[in-house]
Formats: C-alpha cells, structure tokens, sequence
C-alpha cells in the first residue's frame, strides 16, 4: 500500500452553503489546519476499562494567512464588502500663511473641521485647545477662532504666521470598500473544497488530494493584529457540521 506525505498549504474554494454560489479561492495561506475531537465513554469490569462508547465527533478546520483577500473579513463578521461613497477622516498639518489663511488637500465635509495647534518640534503634540469654528463669516473672527470656505481655513487676523495647527477633518470618496462590523450579525454557512498535492514516498510523485467539508462555519472570534515590525497574521476557524449524510468530510486521492 502506497505511502504518503504532505508539505503544502491546501488552495480552498468557499461555496455559500445556502445558494451554492462560490464565494471567494484563496491559493494565498499559510497553514490550514483540521483537528478531530470526539467523546468516549467506558464501562468498567472490576474497576478496569473494558468497554467503550465514541459519540459526538467534532471538527474544526483553522487557515492562516499573511496575505488575504478582504472576504475573508467580511464572511467572519457576517457582513458584506460595501462599495460606494462614503466620509473618510483625514488629519494634515498646516501652518497659517501670510494672509491668515492654509489650505486643505481636500474639500471637508460641512461641520467636520476640527483645527488645533501643535508642537512645531514633532508636528504631532497638542499644545492647546481646539480652536472654535465660526460660520458667519471671517469678519467675525476673533482669537482662537477659524472659518472654513471650500479647501480655505482663515484664521483670526491675530495668528501668527508660519504656526502649525493639526487639522482633523471629514472628506467624501467615491472609491470606498466598506466592511461593517454589527452586534447582532454572524457568519453564514459555507460549504469547503481543499486542494493540495500529497507526495507518494516511492516513487515521488504528486498526486492531488480533495478535502470536501460540506457545512462549515467560521466562529465568530478572530484577531487582526497590526505590528510595525511583523506581517499581519489573520487566522479563521471553520466549526465543521455534518451534512445530511452524516460526512463532515471526505478525502479524495486522485491519481493520473
């Protein structure tokens, strides 16, 4: 009988369990990991095991990636990739110019400017309070006060030129990806298809090997952990459920 080892990461295709329609492939991850667990029950014979009982078989199937498509996010949280027009928060440093005034990159939201001084040293410390919006008009500008026209902050006639203020504001976009996060949304049911090749020791030759897991469902918990020094590490679990069958699985060794 032939033997067999593995050293790959399998390709997994997601099938929403629902309507059939594939969802997302992932060629991209780094381990995937399927544990089995079942419960055992023994009767005894003169305080010594010599019957046992295996029930309720559970599963579950880990992936761990470095690199991911943005899916994977959203089918964890239960949620769905919106794309669209949508406020974006944006912080810049400007410094008052000659006639009072500094411009934005962009045009703010009505409402959303928020100006305040900082350090000129590292541009990042507050030094102070927020300066107070007026919308009547840069007439009306006393100290500590700015207004906002278009991309033009003007300041009162009492700032000193060349002063840093951060700036912190709301801008619209058209090209948005968004991904909500809800309290009381959860993940749906997936059907799992596992692709990988398994080497055979004598001969040394690939042979492909498909792992179905006909209901899967990833938990609800999961990490993203955002490091200046190491790739970001997303790890999904799948709980692994029994089709109507009764397979939680099946393996298939396909030869050429």
């Amino acid at each position: 009988m032939s033997v067999y080892g593995i050293k790959d990461c399998a390709n997994l295709s997601l099938f929403d369990l629902g309507t059939g329609n594939p969802v997302l492939f992932s060629d991209y991850a780094n381990v995937s990991t399927n544990e089995w667990s079942a419960e055992r029950v023994y009767a005894n014979s003169k305080g010594t095991r010599a019957i046992a009982w295996d029930y309720d078989r559970q599963s579950t199937l880990a992936v761990e990636m470095e690199v991911f498509d943005l899916k994977w996010i959203a089918l964890t949280a239960g949620s769905e990739i919106k794309k669209g027009e949508s406020n974006v928060a944006k912080r810049e440093i400007v410094r008052v110019g000659a006639g009072k005034t500094a411009s934005l990159s962009q045009v703010p939201v009505d409402g959303s400017v928020q100006v305040v001084p900082v350090n000129p040293a590292d541009e990042i410390e507050h030094i102070d309070v927020p300066l107070d919006e007026v919308t009547g008009g840069e007439d009306t500008l006393t100290s500590n006060q700015f207004s906002v026209k278009g991309k033009e902050i003007t300041f009162s006639s009492d700032a000193v030129e060349g002063t840093p203020y951060a700036v912190y504001f709301l801008t619209v976009s058209s090209q948005v990806k968004t991904i909500t996060i809800s309290a009381d949304k959860f993940p749906k049911n997936f059907k799992v298809v596992a692709d990988a090749l398994i080497r055979e020791k004598e001969t040394g030759n690939d042979e492909f090997v498909q792992i179905e897991y006909p209901n899967a469902k990833p938990q609800s918990n999961f990490t993203i952990t955002m490091s200046a020094t190491e790739p970001t590490n997303l790890s999904v679990t799948f709980d692994l459920f029994p089709n109507k069958d009764k397979e939680m699985a099946v393996y298939k060794v396909i030869s050429e």
